[in-house]
């Protein structure tokens, strides 16, 4: 299994994420504003994880959220991989790395929401032992549905 160096991003790197995103998310709806990124690097309930190519280039990402609820669950908010270095289980080891996270911060549970059609994501997800609990329907911007993920960490 290849080893992967995971940086906790900080808000000086916003607009390289900013670039990152329109690489590996083609809705444009499905981006991040330079607010939102900044907001989710600097709270202290959300982690953004960033893996570098051997170039320096952000090649993954993931933002993790801390939600403290009745059960107390983490969020897998977003994950991308840019193409050149997908399927090489770079997003399953960056759900690990936000997994243990949320068991640090005394999470119980864990969740995701992924398009019906990212069919790829999906399967990542359930490599990972996330199982379906429902769909959201009209969930994301275009109206495509999103399905809905859990897991006992």
């Amino acid at each position: 299994m290849e080893e992967f160096n995971f940086i906790v991003a900080t808000k000086d790197i916003v607009g390289e994420l900013m670039e990152f995103e329109k690489i590996c998310f083609e809705h444009v709806p499905d981006r991040f504003s330079k607010r939102s990124l900044t907001h989710l690097i600097t709270a202290p309930t959300s982690r953004t994880i960033i893996i570098r190519d051997q170039n320096g280039r952000i090649s993954a990402a993931a933002i993790g959220l801390l939600r403290h609820f009745l059960i107390p669950s983490g969020r897998v908010y977003k994950i991308g991989v840019i193409p050149d270095f997908a399927r090489r289980g770079v997003g399953s080891a960056l759900v690990r790395e936000i997994e243990r996270w949320f068991r640090e911060s005394g999470m119980k549970k864990t969740c995701a929401e992924v398009r019906e059609s990212n069919t790829p994501s999906r399967r990542m997800f359930e490599k990972n032992g996330y199982v379906e609990t429902g769909t959201l329907y009209c969930f994301y911007a275009n109206l495509e549905n999103g399905i809905k993920y859990w897991k006992d960490l």
